[in-house]
C-alpha cells in the first residue's frame, strides 16, 4: 500500500502539474489524507512512547486547524478582505499542512523502526523539531 500511494501520488503531482486540476486537486489530497489516516490510528493505539503519541497528536491538531483557517478564509473571504488586518487563513494553511505532512512522516518512521525493533527514539534539534534517532542492532 506505501508503494501503491507514493506511485499514484507522484503520478497524479505530474498530471497536475500540466493539467492544473481545480477541484480535482482538493478532492484526491482529502482521498490521501483519508486514506493514511486508519493506518496512522492504528499504530498510535499500539505505541506505548509518549513523545511519539504526541507526534500523532500534533498530526491531528495542525490538520485540523489548518483545514479550519482554509475553510474560514474561503467562506468569509469578502468579510475578511474588509477586516485592517487579513490573517492570511490560506498561507496559514499551507504552513500547517507543511507541518502536519512533517509531524506524520516523523510518527510513521517512529512506527516503522519500532516494527523493525531498531530501537527508536524521539529527539528534539534545537529543543524544537522533534526527530527519529535510530539504533539498529549489528547484526554479524
Amino acid at each position: 500500500m506505501p508503494t501503491f500511494l507514493f506511485l499514484y501520488g507522484a503520478l497524479f503531482a505530474i498530471v497536475h502539474s500540466q493539467l492544473r486540476f481545480g477541484i480535482g486537486f482538493k478532492v484526491h489530497y482529502a482521498l490521501l489524507c483519508l486514506l493514511c489516516a486508519p493506518r496512522a490510528y492504528k499504530y498510535y493505539i499500539h505505541t506505548e512512547d509518549t513523545l511519539a503519541k504526541r507526534l500523532a497528536k500534533l498530526y491531528v491538531a495542525t490538520l485540523l486547524i489548518g483545514a479550519a483557517c482554509w475553510l474560514c478564509d474561503r467562506l468569509f473571504c469578502k468579510q475578511i478582505q474588509g477586516w485592517y488586518v487579513n490573517p492570511q487563513g490560506h498561507a496559514v494553511w499551507h504552513v500547517l499542512m507543511g507541518f502536519n505532512s512533517y509531524f506524520a512522516n516523523t510518527f510513521l518512521m517512529y512506527c516503522r523502526a519500532q516494527q523493525r525493533e531498531w530501537n527508536p527514539k524521539i529527539k528534539h534539534l534545537f529543543g524544537f523539531f522533534p526527530y527519529v534517532k535510530i539504533e539498529k542492532p549489528k547484526t554479524q
